[in-house]
């Protein structure tokens, strides 16, 4: 989580024990990293003059109530975040407050949700704002069946555009069974691509993205099942263009892997998608498959790159023009066949350069990330 985030200072001004016992209490659900300082006496000399940012929550009576123009001072810093916090629920006040420039007005007792929902909103909406990144591209990776390696192709290939261009890239897991990516990793995650697509908004997207996990030292998010294998929850298919427009403010490459079903909601992924990389073997029967799926799909206009996986040149080379004939378009990229690399690489839950980085599997991801990137310059 810390990876996305500016470390910021809460102060809050409130002579009551229990309001600052529950703030601390509350704040431990927070998802950005943070300072926390309580003083029981509001003085506008006891915030930090520096250009580190500030929510700064504040107990309004009567007194602070006379010297206003302090609260509009505070207020009206760049670097400072203004809550309120009363008893009185009168209009009145309120109306004052929220004048000086405060973010918010919230009564007390403070309640949980309200609390944490007024600092999620400040920090990810004022704080933590995220430039737009431009000239994302969505990248949907399908196969015609399970087993051909499409999410060690994904995970791979997403891992050496991270490196090399160091640029933030997400991976996104569509696969309808328990062999996700997380699984490959060995990692264990409790959130679900599902959840991410139907509840995502541009209002709690930068929240939301917040909690995913980071792969490596790399920028390299990945959002799949994790264990939440028992979904209740259905994908909403009219949520997936808006899912990925937002996606592409945060994230330079996108990488979809697809399921191989090929449902609706995939047609409307690689609908959504700037380049299809089409997974095969090398065999002429998947070749037939391949362009059965290309028609189907209305992928016959769509940028489709075919990549032709586990290939062994002394054994598969005599079939290249018979497969390129079968799908209709040209081999993209040929990706070599290492069972020992491979292997290893799954056995150890992590990518095929961390196990060795001079084989030829490793050396074709490279060279495809490494054109992928120079054609986006």
């Amino acid at each position: 989580m810390g990876n996305m985030d500016k470390r910021i200072s809460i102060i809050l001004f409130d002579d009551e024990e229990v309001t600052k016992t529950l703030v601390e209490s509350y704040l431990s659900e927070i998802t950005f990293s943070y300072d926390f300082v309580n003083f029981t006496d509001f003085d506008e000399a006891l915030i930090p003059s520096d250009d580190n940012k500030k929510i700064i929550i504040v107990n309004i009576n009567k007194t602070i109530l006379k010297n206003i123009e302090i609260l509009y001072k505070i207020a009206h810093n760049k670097n400072n975040k203004l809550i309120i916090i009363s008893y009185d629920k009168s209009t009145d006040i309120q109306v004052k407050a929220l004048r000086c420039g405060a973010k918010d007005f919230l009564f007390k007792p403070l309640i949980k949700s309200e609390f944490l929902n007024s600092l999620q909103k400040i920090y990810y909406d004022e704080i933590n704002v995220k430039d737009k990144i431009m000239g994302s591209k969505i990248y949907s990776v399908i196969s015609v069946t399970k087993g051909v390696g499409k999410t060690f192709f994904v995970l791979n290939l997403a891992k050496q555009l991270a490196k090399q261009s160091g640029e933030k890239v997400l991976i996104v897991d569509f696969n309808n069974n328990l062999t996700d990516i997380f699984q490959i990793l060995n990692m264990e995650v409790h959130y679900t691509t599902i959840r991410y697509v139907n509840e995502m908004t541009n209002e709690n997207a930068a929240q939301m993205l917040s909690k995913l996990v980071n792969y490596g030292d790399v920028p390299l998010y990945i959002l799949g099942t994790g264990m939440c294998s028992n979904i209740n929850q259905s994908l909403n298919d009219n949520h997936l263009s808006n899912f990925f427009s937002i996606l592409k403010n945060y994230y330079k490459y996108i990488i979809i892997d697809n399921d191989s079903s090929l449902g609706k909601s995939d047609e409307i992924i690689i609908n959504n998608a700037d380049f299809v990389y089409l997974i095969i073997e090398p065999s002429l029967l998947m070749a037939e498959d391949a362009d059965s799926s290309i028609m189907k799909y209305k992928l016959k206009n769509k940028a489709v790159r075919v990549i032709l996986n586990k290939y062994k040149e002394q054994k598969d080379e005599s079939m290249l023009d018979k497969i390129e004939g079968l799908v209709g378009r040209p081999i993209f990229t040929k990706i070599p066949k290492n069972y020992i690399a491979a292997n290893s690489s799954f056995d150890k839950g992590v990518t095929i350069d961390e196990v060795n980085p001079d084989v030829d599997i490793t050396r074709t991801y490279e060279q495809l990330a490494k054109y992928m990137i120079d054609s986006d310059k």
